[in-house]
Order: C-alpha cells, then structure tokens, then sequence
C-alpha cells in the first residue's frame, strides 16, 4: 500500500467548474510566475505561491465566494503571499537582470551581444530608481492587468494607479534614452 492518497474533487465540484479552474490555470499560470519572478522570488518559491494562489481560489469558490474578477483575485492573493515571503525572509528585489541576460541566446555577434547586455543593465538601473509602488503597477500593467484590476491588487485609487503607470513608463524612456 502506497503512503500518498490519491487526489480528488470533491463530489460537489461539477464539471463545469473544474473545468472553469482549469481554463483559469491554463490561463493565468505563466503570467503570475512570471510577475512573481519580477518581484524577486525564485523560481520554486513563484511555483509554490502560484499553486497556493490556486488552492486558495478552489477553497474560496467552494466556501461560495465570489467568482466574478477571478484574474486580479488571484494577482492580489499571489502578490500578498510573495510580500509575505519577501517579509519573512527579508528578501528584497535584488534578483539581478544580469542572471537572465546570460540566458539569451548567443546568436549575434559578440558586438551584439554587448549591446544587449548593456541594454539589460539600463534597464535594470532604469528599474531600481522606480518606487516599489511605480515598480509593482508596471510590473502588473506589464501582465495584462487593467488599471481598476490593479487596483483591486494594489489597494489604490484607478486615477492613482493610471498616473503611477504613466510616470513609471515616463522615468524609463528618460533613464533607457527612448
């Protein structure tokens, strides 16, 4: 006999709402790893946080919670459970872009491939003199997220996160010289 149980739904999740979870997961999945991954966590954390963001979802849709919104629901519970993460462990956002500018592929020149190097760094400085909250809606807008579902994530006025997405895109074509 095997020590793991099998997993399974409960007999009132009908059809129709797993499938719903599953089109949701399908959906949202990559975009909520990738925008953890901008908050600085690291890869298992981001899957852990995501997986939980999910559980959560099927725990609050199954206490019959409200399922309008679902996307930036789950943007604001990932968000929350990275800043916890981040709180705990006292990390801040220090995952260097230099890490995955070493992931591009090496198909040009090598003059090109300085080129992008150094186009990443700016980037990464262009981001480091952002505020975390200038940080944190460009980082959503950048998901897809529309300014009244950053709102709901952020805990802000849609006038404030509209003008903080503004200036955010503003400070980096000045320091990125766009």
């Amino acid at each position: 006999m095997s020590d793991s149980l099998p997993l399974t739904l409960p007999a009132s999740c009908g059809t129709t709402r797993r499938s719903e979870a599953t089109t949701l997961f399908q959906e949202l999945r990559k975009p909520l790893l990738r925008y953890l991954a901008c908050l600085g966590l690291s890869a298992d954390d981001a899957q852990d946080v995501v997986q939980d963001a999910f559980l959560t979802l099927h725990q609050h849709l199954q206490a019959g919670g409200a399922k309008e919104n679902a996307r930036s629901w789950l943007f604001r519970v990932v968000h929350n459970q990275a800043r916890n993460r981040q709180n705990r462990y006292e990390r801040r956002y220090s995952a260097p872009l230099d890490e995955q500018a070493d992931q591009i592929p090496d198909d040009g020149t090598p003059e090109q491939m300085v080129l992008r190097k150094e186009k990443f760094k700016r980037l990464e400085t262009a981001l480091e003199a952002l505020s975390a909250s200038e940080r944190e809606c460009l980082l959503l807008r950048s998901q897809g997220l529309r300014y009244r579902e950053i709102s709901d994530v952020l805990g802000m006025a849609i006038s404030t996160v509209g003008e903080t997405v503004d200036r955010a895109i503003r400070k980096l074509a000045e320091k990125c010289n766009v």
